[in-house]
């Protein structure tokens, strides 16, 4: 399994971009979310619209689905030698995220007769349901509510019998979600939410630490943080946790 983070940051990063992130899973591009900085981050990272196998949606705020629409498009409009070679993008939604996203997209893709079906297959997993991609299982998991009142939001499990990792997403109540609850032997890494400062919609870093046990704490990767992380070093080393970085790999085997 190899990680490519495309931006490691919050809404309103300058420097980060958005906590986008390619896993590449066998033959397989998994897209994780798609914000609005995706148009540059995916270029810089070396990858095309047009590489990406499946698409996973976490929830409906811009920077995780600001980026999706022009995907959609510029896959559909995807020519090759001259000829027109639509692609529709597979997106991977929980079943409790998919009318909302479906109705997003339809204000733009229902046009000249076309509707979202027309760009877009939609895999709709239902809460602790599962598929393959290549031989790694992905498992979604509700975590609505969790991250803001009233927000509809999944996060992932996603790995082998004996290699596994936790992907968060975006979240604040820790024990709601229940989080622990999909670690076990298995987990190599838990990618989560890490706010360094106070934040009413993203988890802190003592929020964290306090909510995983110590031995955990060297599996957590922390993503989605503040552009001035330079402040915090001296925190985060006395942490024993693991920062996520724009543009470095990370590779399980």
């Amino acid at each position: 399994m190899k990680i490519t983070p495309l931006g490691v940051g919050g809404a309103f990063t300058k420097t980060n971009y958005h906590n986008n992130y390619i896993f590449q899973l066998g033959e397989k591009l998994l897209l994780v979310d798609a914000g609005t900085t995706l148009r540059t981050s995916l270029t810089e990272a070396g990858y095309r619209y047009t590489d990406i196998d499946f698409v996973y949606i976490s929830h409906l705020h811009f920077d995780h689905v600001g980026g999706l629409e022009e995907m959609i498009l510029q896959r559909y409009w995807n020519f090759e030698n001259g000829h027109h070679v639509p692609l529709k993008t597979k997106i991977i939604v929980h079943e409790k995220l998919f009318h909302s996203l479906r109705t997003l997209l339809s204000q733009s893709l229902n046009t000249n007769g076309q509707v979202v079906e027309d760009f877009c297959q939609f895999v709709i997993l239902k809460n602790e349901g599962s598929m393959f991609i290549e031989d790694y299982t992905f498992t979604v998991f509700d975590t609505t509510n969790a991250h803001q009142e009233g927000m509809i939001s999944s996060g992932f499990k996603l790995g082998r019998k004996d290699n596994s990792l936790v992907y968060t997403s975006d979240i604040k109540r820790l024990e709601q979600a229940n989080l622990i609850s999909h670690v076990d032997d298995s987990t190599v890494a838990i990618f989560q939410d890490v706010s360094f400062t106070t934040n009413g919609a993203h988890a802190t870093l003592d929020e964290v630490l306090n909510y995983y046990p110590a031995q955990l704490h060297e599996k957590i990767y922390a993503m989605h943080y503040n552009d001035n992380i330079t402040e915090f070093e001296e925190f985060i080393q006395q942490a024993n946790i693991q920062l996520v970085k724009r543009g470095k790999i990370i590779e399980f085997k």
